[in-house]
């Protein structure tokens, strides 16, 4: 389990607990890059932590997932906008042999935690992944996603910002991965969003283009 950390104090040892009492026995792994105590907090809860001065949610998950030792990988934003009664779920389908990798879908329905200009933005990156790449995806960008390590291996991930989790699901598809999406549900995040809708938004289209172009 890994769980990308930038000032998520007032989140963070809610999230780890959580964590532990839905998938108790985990390997919990927080990537650090905060100032604001977030580090402490995680340690006093038992995850290990570790402190990672690069910025960027490619270059957190990417160190957590190169310090991973289990056969399934996890990832989950540390702001508490996933429950994390909702892994087990999402872990089933690999865990079961039917899925390399499955991510956790917020869009049956407008998530009651996001904004609508967040929404919007996430509908019209999902149509484009899906019209560019020939592949029904109706959450591209979700922060709660599993893989196996043998299909991680794969993948020879490179990107270092938001793009991140476009790169994980196109080579995933690239590579004839078996791809499962599973509903989840998504709730208003503690604290201040690191995320900045337009600027984040135009780095993850023009990444699916360039990809697109090759």
């Amino acid at each position: 389990m890994i769980i990308p950390t930038l000032n998520e104090r007032d989140a963070i040892a809610n999230v780890i607990s959580q964590v532990k009492k839905y998938v108790p026995g985990c390997e919990i792994i927080v990537v650090d890059s905060s100032e604001d105590g977030t580090y402490e907090l995680a340690i006093k809860s038992g995850a290990k932590v570790l402190k990672e001065p690069r910025l960027g949610y490619g270059h957190a998950i990417r160190r957590g997932l190169s310090e991973a030792t289990g056969t399934i990988l996890l990832f989950i934003d540390g702001d508490n906008s996933y429950s994390a009664s909702d892994i087990p779920k999402v872990i089933e389908p690999i865990a079961l042999g039917e899925a390399d990798l499955s991510i956790g879908a917020r869009f049956h329905s407008r998530p009651k935690g996001m904004t609508i200009t967040r929404y919007v933005g996430n509908l019209i990156i999902n149509s484009i992944f899906s019209n560019l790449f020939k592949r029904k995806i109706t959450d591209s960008q979700t922060g709660l996603k599993a893989i196996s390590s043998e299909a991680y291996k794969k993948l020879q991930l490179k990107e270092n910002g938001m793009p991140f989790s476009t790169e994980v699901l196109l080579k995933s598809i690239s590579n004839n991965l078996r791809v499962k999406e599973v509903q989840v549900s998504y709730d208003t995040r503690v604290g201040r969003s690191k995320l900045d809708p337009i600027k984040d938004g135009i780095r993850i289209i023009l990444y699916m283009l360039s990809q697109n172009l090759r």
